[in-house]
């Protein structure tokens, strides 16, 4: 359903509206949720150059997020913080910054993005991805990164050895949340 997304987005030509719309077709929250997942990082993959959208606004880091429907918002919230990431040159703590001026309902998922991007651009790095989560301000603002970092962990090595690896680097109160966020999760894969 993930993969759908991004062809939605191709037979669209990356009409980012039109192809939520198509997402919506399927049958299943969880199918529809994974759909929106694909267009929202076929969007975010953009190169400007060989692959161009109207839908990412340097001057506005987390459009088109504050305009979808509230439907599509987990999803898009979820993807936005690699094009955050990418505009910032990968500064973490400005990430969180610009996240904390989410919709309020949202901060948090926003959060959990820039915990799987962490992650996902230090290849599940232990000790990297607990650096970058370490730069949060405010536990708000680490719990989330731990649960986005933990659950990619996850998906990445589709084991939770390394996941627990990344838990035992944190303090007690945020090993509890990635310890109950990896049983949780992992338990999903089987």
């Amino acid at each position: 359903m993930h993969g759908l997304g991004h062809g939605v987005m191709y037979v669209t030509q990356n009409e980012l509206f039109e192809a939520l719309v198509l997402c919506d077709s399927v049958e299943g929250q969880w199918e529809k949720e994974s759909c929106y997942g694909g267009v929202f990082m076929e969007n975010v993959v953009t190169d400007f150059e060989n692959h161009f959208t109207k839908y990412l606004r340097p001057q506005e880091p987390l459009y088109p997020c504050t305009v979808v429907p509230e439907k599509n918002k987990h999803a898009c919230y979820l993807a936005q913080t690699s094009y955050v990431l990418k505009m910032n040159g990968y500064n973490f703590a400005d990430a969180f910054k610009t996240c904390s001026g989410a919709e309020e309902n949202h901060i948090d998922i926003c959060y959990q993005s820039i915990g799987r991007d962490a992650s996902g651009s230090t290849a599940s790095d232990v000790s990297r991805t607990h650096a970058y989560c370490m730069l949060a301000k405010d536990t708000r603002q680490q719990f989330g990164c731990v649960i986005g970092a933990v659950k990619d962990f996850i998906s990445y090595f589709h084991s939770d050895t390394q996941a627990k690896q990344l838990c035992a680097k944190f303090g007690a109160e945020l090993q509890a949340v990635c310890l109950n966020t990896a049983e949780s999760y992992y338990q999903s894969f089987q």
